[in-house]
C-alpha cells in the first residue's frame, strides 16, 4: 500500500511539475530566425520620401503606475519586480502634435491593481490627456486593448475627437467593448483610416501592422529634425529584457490578463525580429508602453521627456 501512495505521489508531483513548467517558463522562447518580418530600410525611405516637417521631440504622458512580479512580464523571471507605466505618448512639431495611445481611466485602473503600494493615478494627468487629444492634428493608438483606448471610447467629448482618430478595422470594432453604456454614435461611425498595410501617417511618422498581440497591433517608426530614430512597440514585449533575452510573457499570463489571448507564434516572431532589428540598428531608440524602469533610463539620457506639451 505504501508503494502505492508514493507511487500515486510522485505521479502527481511530476504532473504540477509539468504543468508549472508549461504556465510559466514553457513555449515563450522566440525563434531563432525570423527573416523579413520588420524591414526598416522601407521605413526610412518611406519617411525620405514622404517629405514635411519632421517632429522635434517625443513626449510621455504617465497616467497611472503600478508593479507586479517580473515572471508576470517575462517567463522564467522569477526574481525582480516589474515597474508598470500607464502612458500616452505626445509628438511635437513645431506646428501641431500628434498623441499615440488612449492609456486608461481611473476606474480601469482601480481594477487593475497589482501591487496596492506602489499603485497610483494621476486624475489631473488624465485629463490632460483628453484634453490634449482635442489639440492634437492625429490620434492613433498602438493596439486596442483597455489600457490603451479608455480616453478615446470614454471620452468627454467625443463629437470633437473623433474627426482626428486615425485607426484600423480591428481598433474601431474594439471601442464598444471599453465604453460605459453604449458607445459614442461619433466612434461607433468612425471608418478606418489605417488599411492594414505598412503607412506614412505624418511627416517623419510610419505605422506598421503586426498582428499578434492583438489584430490591430501596429509599430510606430518615428524620425524625428535631428535625425534621431525611435521605434514604438506597444506591447509586443512588457519589458526590455525580454527582448534581450528572447523571452516573451508566459503563458500564465495570457490566460490570466489577455483576453482575447494573443496568438504566441507571431509574437514571438515579432519578438526574434525585433531584436535583430536592434541589434544591426543599435542606433535606433526602442520603447515598449509598459516599462517605466526603461521609459526612466531614455529620460536620463535626454531621449524622451515627461509630460505633455500644452
Amino acid at each position: 500500500m505504501l508503494k502505492w501512495i508514493l507511487g500515486i505521489a510522485g505521479a502527481l508531483v511530476v504532473v504540477a511539475a509539468a504543468a508549472g513548467w508549461w504556465l510559466f517558463v514553457g513555449f515563450s522562447h522566440a525563434p531563432k530566425a525570423a527573416a523579413g518580418l520588420m524591414d526598416i530600410d522601407q521605413w526610412r525611405s518611406m519617411v525620405r520620401e514622404g517629405g514635411g516637417t519632421l517632429p522635434t521631440e517625443v513626449r510621455i504622458l504617465e497616467v497611472g503606475r503600478d508593479s507586479a512580479p517580473m515572471v508576470a512580464a517575462r517567463a522564467g523571471a522569477w526574481g525582480g519586480k516589474w515597474e508598470t507605466s500607464y502612458n500616452s505618448v505626445q509628438l511635437v512639431y513645431p506646428d501641431k502634435t500628434i498623441v499615440i495611445g488612449g492609456a486608461l481611466d481611473r476606474l480601469t485602473s482601480e481594477g487593475m491593481v497589482a501591487a496596492p503600494d506602489d499603485w497610483s493615478f494621476d486624475d489631473a494627468a488624465y485629463e490632460q490627456l483628453t484634453a490634449a487629444m482635442l489639440r492634437a492634428d492625429q490620434v492613433l493608438i498602438t493596439h486596442e486593448h483597455l489600457d490603451h483606448v479608455m480616453a478615446i471610447a470614454r471620452h468627454p467629448q467625443p463629437d470633437a475627437l473623433a474627426p482626428r482618430l486615425v485607426l484600423n478595422a480591428p481598433q474601431i470594432a474594439a471601442l464598444p467593448l471599453f465604453a460605459i453604456g453604449e458607445l459614442a454614435p461619433a466612434l461607433r461611425d468612425l471608418a478606418p483610416r489605417l488599411d492594414g498595410s505598412v503607412q506614412l501617417v505624418a511627416p517623419g511618422v510610419v505605422a506598421i501592422p503586426v498582428p499578434g498581440h492583438t489584430a490591430g497591433s501596429q509599430l510606430f517608426f518615428i524620425t524625428l529634425e535631428n535625425g534621431h530614430e525611435y521605434l514604438m512597440i506597444g506591447d509586443i514585449v512588457w519589458t526590455m529584457t525580454s527582448l534581450d533575452e528572447l523571452v516573451m510573457r508566459p503563458v500564465f499570463t495570457q490566460y490570466a490578463v489577455i483576453d482575447p489571448n494573443e496568438d504566441r507564434a507571431a509574437v514571438k516572431d515579432q519578438i526574434r525580429a525585433l531584436h535583430d532589428l536592434w541589434e544591426a540598428n543599435p542606433e535606433v531608440t526602442l520603447f515598449p508602453s509598459h516599462d517605466r524602469t526603461w521609459l526612466e533610463m531614455l529620460e536620463q539620457e535626454g531621449l524622451i521627456s515627461w509630460g505633455f506639451q500644452d
